[in-house]
């Protein structure tokens, strides 16, 4: 789904996203560790990128012989496309965030459908723009030697934390088809 909603927007020349996929809290918890290590950006790179992306824009596909660091080198740094799109999940429940670039629009949305606080969420928050800077630092820059056109990190100081409201789900299931929408929502 987002990857369709990440090639129309581009198409129409509208907006370029970043799709950082589900991994970084799912690899984090696999570790079990607080620490943003290379292991936890290997894990996450090969989740992320370690498959052929679906796409119709040429420019996204990886050029020559697939691997999982020239698709993460094709992709390039989440800071210069205009938004990044997160999703998170802890075990039993989706929750989403957009991490909105363009200039005078900088901000981090929160999309919650259950029942997490404002508390909950702007900790979730954190969590991943620092996923999103180490993921710069320690795997673009330091591991692939991709240079970093934007040197500032992301922080809630430079992408204030906005709840989205999202609408609340009526089960226990439901919560993916609300991040997704909620994304999609804002994107569009």
């Amino acid at each position: 789904a987002i990857s369709n909603i990440q090639d129309d927007q581009c198409i129409y020349n509208l907006k370029i996203i970043f799709n950082a996929g589900p991994y970084a809290k799912v690899c984090w918890t696999r570790l079990r560790t607080l620490r943003m290590d290379r292991q936890l950006m290997e894990n996450f790179v090969s989740m992320t990128f370690g498959e052929v992306r679906f796409t119709r824009i040429p420019d996204f596909r990886v050029p020559g012989r697939f691997s999982k660091e020239e698709n993460a080198r094709v992709a390039g740094d989440p800071l210069d496309h205009d938004m990044v799109v997160l999703f998170g999940n802890d075990s039993n429940h989706w929750y989403a965030i957009v991490l909105d670039n363009r200039i005078g629009q900088k901000k981090a949305i929160y999309y919650d459908s259950g029942s997490y606080s404002a508390r909950l969420m702007r900790e979730r928050c954190n969590f991943h723009l620092d996923f999103v800077n180490k993921y710069r630092t320690v795997y673009l820059r330091d591991t692939l030697n991709v240079a970093l056109q934007q040197h500032q990190d992301v922080s809630s100081i430079t992408h204030p934390y906005i709840d989205g409201e999202s609408a609340r789900q009526k089960n226990g299931f439901d919560c993916g088809v609300f991040a997704l929408a909620n994304v999609e929502g804002y994107i569009r």
